[in-house]
């Protein structure tokens, strides 16, 4: 709780989640990472301008999900899509969530594009969703 504190100053911050288009190697996938890219800051500048406290970013669209674990090119893409919306969101917290659970990528990609946190699925407790089981993470990470 005391990085938290330290991140968004003690108080509830209003977080805004910016669902990144389907990524290359997805089945949806259909553009180029630099148009996911554009549509993303632009999403986050939107966000920024409207008085957010911080910005994160998710890879919603990447359906079916793994669970637990992504390739390469997940994690790369996140990694330029995080940068470039850490850079539109100024002084603006930014974190990333990289679904289903996979949270080793989620903190790769986070500390590559400089962001502030992670949303860990599963840190502390296992829990029952659409993906499947999930265990705790917390020792792992």
């Amino acid at each position: 709780m005391e990085r938290f504190g330290k991140v968004f100053g003690g108080r509830k911050p209003v977080v805004a989640m910016i669902h990144v288009e389907a990524l290359p190697g997805t089945p949806r996938a259909k553009l180029s990472v630099r148009q996911i890219v554009d549509l993303a800051v632009k999403e986050a500048s939107i966000y920024r301008d409207g008085g957010v406290d911080a910005c994160m970013i998710e890879n919603m669209h990447d359906v079916p999900y793994l669970k637990g674990n992504v390739g390469p090119e997940i994690v790369a893409a996140m990694s330029v899509v995080g940068l470039e919306v850490k850079k539109a969101c100024g002084s603006l917290p930014c974190g990333i969530q990289i679904l289903a659970g996979a949270n080793e990528a989620a903190l790769a990609t986070a500390h590559a594009a400089d962001l502030d946190f992670i949303r860990a699925e599963g840190f502390v407790f296992g829990h029952v969703a659409d993906e499947s089981i999930f265990e705790s993470c917390a020792g792992e990470l």
